[in-house]
């Protein structure tokens, strides 16, 4: 579940703020790293214990922003540069649409490896099964 609602800041950070242009696009349930040293600053709620089910809902719809962006974009918007706004977040410096849509779907893809890297290996291990006591 952690591991959506950092995607969930990803694509607050990437799409949301950088290319959507808003000011506070970030979801109180989203969550960062060490790196993130004031999350309230960002309107980001560092206690919130949401379900895993309201985390997937959020996580559908952000999916669904960038979707909806990258099916609609032509060659020119991919280049259009992207100011931060002036509030508190992530990132600070301009990037292109471009860019940014690379690093949404780099932290998928990366997000995605690390959760399947073990899988093999799990599922060739022998199963355990309990003893019975004698």
């Amino acid at each position: 579940m952690q591991t959506h609602r950092h995607l969930v800041l990803a694509t607050d950070c990437w799409l949301r703020r950088m290319v959507k242009g808003i000011a506070r696009p970030y979801h109180p349930w989203g969550l960062g790293g060490s790196w993130l040293r004031s999350p309230r600053r960002w309107g980001i709620d560092p206690d919130a214990d949401p379900s895993l089910d309201q985390v997937l809902d959020l996580r559908g719809e952000r999916m669904d922003e960038v979707r909806e962006v990258i099916a609609g974009a032509k060659a020119e918007d991919l280049e259009r540069n992207c100011v931060p706004p002036g509030s508190p977040g992530h990132p600070r410096k301009d990037h292109t649409v471009l860019q940014c849509l690379h690093v949404i779907l780099k932290e998928e893809w990366q997000h995605h490896r690390y959760a399947v890297r073990d899988l093999e290996t799990l599922e060739k291990r022998p199963r355990l099964t309990a003893r019975r006591c004698a």
